[in-house]
């Protein structure tokens, strides 16, 4: 476990000096990932929540940051007159986007410009 860490240790220090991508890091040090268990995703995970001068260069992330789920709820919103069933709010989030009516739920009570109804989630003016 020792000479992983080390490993791991010389990894970082690499990406600090020649950032690369979660494609290229998991690719070159396939033996590393492998015997931790991570998956090119859980790599480009790791890249991502390093300190900001060791993360790869954004342009070239595989791992993007979760679009402000709010303000697409409030542009699909406006877009069907103000309200919308919860069923359909689930099913017309951005690509890639997966939650559940109960957090769709928090989110509304925590933003001041959505509410729920029911069944609807409500565009508050």
């Amino acid at each position: 476990m020792e000479q992983r860490s080390m490993e791991i240790a010389q990894l970082i220090k690499q990406l600090g000096s020649t950032p690369k991508n979660a494609a290229t890091v998991f690719s070159e040090n396939r033996t590393l990932w492998q015997s931790l268990g991570f998956s090119q995703t859980q790599v480009a995970l790791w890249l991502a929540s390093l300190p900001q001068k060791n993360q790869q260069n954004k342009s070239s992330s595989d791992y993007q940051v979760t679009p402000d789920i709010a303000a697409h709820l409030v542009s699909l919103l406006q877009q069907a007159g103000g309200r919308m069933p919860l069923a359909q709010v689930l099913k017309k989030l951005p690509p890639g986007i997966t939650t559940s009516e109960q957090q769709i739920r928090k989110l509304a009570q925590q933003h001041a410009q959505l509410d729920i109804k029911g069944p609807l989630l409500i565009l508050v003016n």
